[in-house]
């Protein structure tokens, strides 16, 4: 492992995380890298400010390089560090620097052993790997043939790590990772967050009740991060240590529960359907789900939990067919009293604690779908209906509708356990 160079006091470092290739840019590769990363450099305390991707070309390679040194505290690269002559990133690192590569026979041992370990002959151009910029700190990297390096620019590092993933993740952990700690004297810091998730409620509607408790350069600061059907709200703080963390995030948690309430479903990890499934156990309560146009995409995801409580699950697109069937009449399912009565029937059936009914028909609106939906949770000391209009393609209006079945699940046990 390098040693650390000089130490400086604490601020929290700004990074830009640099993915050296042309197909990222063509997209045949997916990059998952800088997510791992940017995730492990907040938790030592660094910050991300910038994700660049560029190409293979020198020329392109070099300005991004350049912008990068003089706007962040450090830089890191992926890629470009294999054996062929595109793979670039020593060479262009070393023309930042002003010097030349110079060849370490250290590295070339290593490099040729990784091949004599798996019984290969070496071919002559992996000796391009054996090459850093004069007066880079190298890292050997024993789980691959591509080893890493670090060359400082004006004072500031720059990391070159391999771009496959397996060899990326075990240098910056067992390498890197300490390595900036002790150079930006991190020991006793890092960014932490707290994510609150929310359902049943807009972006929109979440910036009007918090957006007063947002903004650029706070800490803890808030931001919002939306998705089908599920808004997070991100709160971040630069600390020293967890108790620092509580102390700070704790006061903006509390005040962001008391304005949103039952919206919040769970925090960080949690999933609806996991907290659902908790609320069942605790209750003693078993489900039965009846869904329509969401194709059952709702049971679906209770039962990747291999859940006990949900005993039995079905769908049924034709809703005239399910008025027929469960209500005994002719005419499609309509209303949220006819979804409650499916509901009841479903729980019935199945001989479970709960029935939950998932209702609604597609119709043709310009290139888009629009459905009246309708869910309902009837059973054990429980009964609860909501009903809703949305339009879009089918596969949100699927999605949507399975999470807004699954919202008005959780909020009918709540009630239930606050009578």
């Amino acid at each position: 492992m390098p040693n650390p160079t000089e130490k400086i006091p604490f601020k929290s470092p700004t990074c830009e995380i640099i993915t050296i290739g042309t197909e990222l840019l063509l997209g045949q590769v997916v990059d998952t890298n800088t997510t791992y990363l940017a995730i492990e450099l907040g938790r030592a305390g660094i910050s991300v400010c910038f994700r660049t991707a560029v190409s293979d070309l020198p020329d392109e390679m070099r300005q991004v390089i350049d912008i990068a040194v003089k706007r962040c505290d450090l830089v890191i690269t992926t890629g470009g560090l294999g054996p062929t002559r595109d793979d670039l990133t020593r060479e262009i690192v070393a023309r930042v620097a002003g010097v030349d590569l110079e060849f370490r026979q250290d590295l070339m041992d290593q490099i040729e052993q990784i091949f004599q370990r798996f019984g290969y002959y070496m071919p002559e151009n992996n000796r391009r790997q054996a090459f850093v910029p004069a007066g880079s700190q190298a890292i050997p990297n024993p789980v691959g043939t591509a080893p890493a390096f670090i060359r400082e620019v004006h004072g500031k590092p720059i990391i070159c790590l391999p771009g496959v993933p397996r060899e990326l993740k075990y240098l910056l952990t067992r390498e890197v990772i300490p390595w900036l700690k002790q150079r930006f004297h991190l020991t006793d810091h890092r960014i932490t967050y707290r994510v609150l998730k929310t359902v049943g409620i807009g972006e929109s509607k979440v910036d009007y009740l918090i957006g007063d408790l947002m903004g650029h350069g706070k800490n803890p600061e808030v931001g919002l991060l939306a998705s089908q059907g599920e808004i997070k709200i991100r709160i971040a703080a630069k600390v020293k240590d967890m108790k620092s963390a509580d102390e700070l995030i704790g006061p903006i948690e509390q005040e962001i529960r008391s304005r949103l309430g039952k919206r919040i479903f769970g925090k960080d990890e949690d999933t609806l359907e996991q907290v659902i499934d908790s609320m069942l156990a605790e209750n003693g309560l078993t489900l039965a789900i009846m869904e329509s146009f969401t194709a059952g995409l709702a049971a679906q995801r209770l039962h990747c939990l291999l859940t006990p409580r949900l005993l039995e699950s079905a769908v049924m697109p034709d809703e005239k067919r399910l008025g027929r069937k469960w209500l005994g009449r002719e005419n499609a399912v309509q209303g949220s009293s006819a979804a409650r009565n499916v509901a009841q029937k479903t729980g019935s059936i199945a001989q479970a604690d709960i029935g939950l009914a998932i209702l609604g028909v597609f119709h043709k609106k310009g290139e888009d779908f629009k459905v009246i939906g309708h869910a309902a949770a009837a059973g054990k000391g429980i009964e609860k209906t909501f009903t809703w209009e949305m339009g879009g393609d089918i596969s949100t209006l699927q999605l949507r509708g399975a999470l807004i079945g699954l919202n008005t699940l959780r909020l009918a046990l709540i009630e239930a356990s606050n009578d």
